[in-house]
């Protein structure tokens, strides 16, 4: 497409919602049993990857406070026909102030779609309104064990009901807020349990003045004792609160994947973000003086314009945002292949009736069934003596990320002017690769950053040199 000015029409991206449906009869949820101090009471499907099982244990109170025991669990689509095969799993932590284990699926969460094409179980439990992840150290009558619920009980049950990898290398933990804290103090207090521990806006310095007050107000607001979850938050008497400060124990995560997000701030009024901010900061500086490999993304106020619309802030625009970033990053660490692809992208192969998802520009279609495909029955193709002509699909991408797109191309003899790559809605060329003459199907890939583009066009066309020019387009993929 490097030529002179272009007339190029696009559609425009459809994101295709989660289904709320069901499985079928014969895809009965697992025999989620009791074990290992926890007692199962129910379930129930929330949507068609994800079920919700009521449980008590001895650990935790269930009271009016606290509410009823529940753990939320997103199975890989392709958990029931995949026979024996095992996968790993990551663990996903809610936050405070009222948070639950519904919160990453209805509760402004995106974990279903982000998670979607990964093999990967993803096991959300509560955590409690204000647990914060500890064994509480004045509980008032009110059993708060969370930590020995989580390491001792939790872990030993999923993988005693579901078909996991039982071992470091097939388990992740990340979470949000208090989850966040959450995350990485467990990653530090079992480093042999985790390969990878992701943070969004986490308070990762207990010693931090005003994450201190935000615990014991919180506690407070839900009728516990200020100082029930860490004792008194000050000196001499907060030995607890440094005790589990992950500042204080950074070197405890070497040979754990560490990634930490944060903003700046969606205005000068969110507080509370500036301080998870500075804590991160802290954090960043204490991992690298260990030596300990990690990634920090402070994406400050990226404006509504990112994807899920972040502004920097405390909110789940910007803990989705973070949480896609990172599962490829976790999906690496725990060993589970390439990325699917980005959200909107479908039908690479050309089987769709019709063109399916794709669209024209100039002249092009589909063949089915005509034995000129690379794979399976269907390929793409575009055909003319004159103009541009493309096949093209938008898809949604990542601001400032770099994607690796790639087709099986043939072409007639007389081409000399083909293209693959991606461009913007407006038609400007983001990234792409030429090609001439290609007498048998040959692999073109493009590498592209996205820029500040929340969307592009992925396109393969060519401009036909002065008579009959054609090209033929299979298994197109999209990654990064």
């Amino acid at each position: 497409m490097s030529r002179r000015v272009r007339v190029v029409l696009l559609s425009m991206i459809v994101l295709i919602g989660l289904t709320a449906t069901a499985p079928s009869a014969s895809a009965d949820a697992p025999n989620m049993v009791s074990g290992s101090g926890i007692t199962v009471t129910g379930w129930r499907w929330i949507t068609s990857r994800t079920f919700e099982v009521d449980i008590t244990t001895a650990k935790v109170s269930a009271n009016a406070v606290i509410g009823p025991h529940r753990v939320r669990i997103t199975l890989p689509s392709n958990y029931f026909t995949s026979g024996t095969t095992r996968f790993p799993v990551l663990y996903l932590l809610h936050g405070g102030a009222g948070g639950n284990s519904a919160q990453w699926t209805t509760g402004g969460g995106d974990e279903e779609r982000i998670t979607a094409g990964y093999p990967v179980i993803t096991v959300m439990p509560d955590g409690g309104k204000v647990g914060w992840f500890t064994n509480w150290v004045n509980q008032s009558g009110t059993t708060q064990n969370w930590a020995d619920f989580h390491l001792n009980q939790l872990i030993p049950w999923v993988d005693a009901n579901l078909r996991t990898i039982a071992s470091k290398s097939g388990r992740a933990i990340a979470g949000l807020s208090m989850g966040g804290f959450g995350a990485v103090r467990y990653a530090q207090d079992r480093p042999d349990l985790f390969a990878f521990v992701a943070s969004f806006s986490g308070a990762v310095d207990m010693g931090d003045s005003g994450t201190r007050s935000v615990v014991t107000e919180q506690a407070t607001q839900y009728g516990f004792n200020a100082n029930g979850p860490f004792g008194s938050p000050f000196w001499p008497s907060d030995g607890a609160w440094n005790a589990v400060n992950p500042l204080n124990r950074a070197a405890r995560l070497a040979g754990v994947g560490v990634a930490l997000y944060a903003g700046g701030g969606s205005n000068d009024q969110d507080v509370l973000e500036g301080t998870m901010r500075a804590s991160a900061d802290r954090f960043d500086a204490a991992l690298t003086a260990a030596g300990v490999p990690h990634t920090y993304w402070m994406y400050g106020r990226p404006g509504p314009s990112a994807p899920y619309g972040c502004d920097g802030g405390h909110n789940f625009g910007c803990w989705n945002f973070a949480f896609l970033d990172a599962m490829p990053k976790i999906m690496a660490a725990l060993g589970g292949g390439t990325p699917p692809p980005p959200p909107g992208f479908a039908d690479g192969d050309f089987e769709a009736a019709g063109l399916g998802p794709w669209s024209c520009t100039g002249q092009c279609g589909a063949d089915h069934g005509a034995g000129t495909s690379h794979g399976g029955t269907g390929n793409g193709w575009v055909r003319n003596t004159s103009g541009w002509n493309d096949v093209h699909q938008p898809i949604a991408v990542l601001a400032n990320h770099t994607y690796t797109v790639s087709a099986w191309v043939r072409t007639s003899a007389n081409n000399n002017a083909g293209y693959f790559g991606l461009r913007t809605a407006s038609g400007t060329v983001v990234g792409e690769t030429s090609y001439a003459r290609l007498d048998a199907y040959t692999k073109i890939t493009a590498t592209v950053n996205s820029g500040n583009n929340t969307s592009l066009t992925i396109y393969g066309g060519l401009w036909p040199n002065g008579g009959d020019t054609w090209a033929q387009f299979d298994d197109v993929t999209v990654s990064g």
